[in-house]
């Protein structure tokens, strides 16, 4: 039982608010090795300049970024999605 009746259901390749990765199906059999850090990654092609607040050391796909602290950083788009929607960056204008 969930007391989160707001995303029960979430189609598949639509966007995570909160980590900007994709939802994916897989079989139930692979459970164990889906790493959504690699798996879901959506925006997969450009950078964004951000400036990042505090972020923790932390991987996306095959990549370590971080840490930042109050710091002007491009990085690539997936990386910079995942940080504004975390609340710990905002994009550079």
């Amino acid at each position: 039982m969930t007391t989160d009746i707001h995303r029960l259901i979430r189609l598949t390749d639509t966007l995570h608010g909160k980590t900007g990765f994709l939802k994916v199906e897989f079989p139930v059999s692979t459970v164990d090795s889906f790493d959504p850090f690699k798996d879901a990654i959506a925006f997969k092609e450009g950078t964004a300049t951000i400036n990042v607040s505090n972020a923790p050391e932390f991987r996306l796909g095959d990549e370590m970024f971080g840490p930042y602290r109050d710091k002007k950083v491009e990085l690539p788009t997936a990386a910079a999605v995942l940080l504004i929607c975390k609340g710990r960056a905002e994009v550079v204008e």
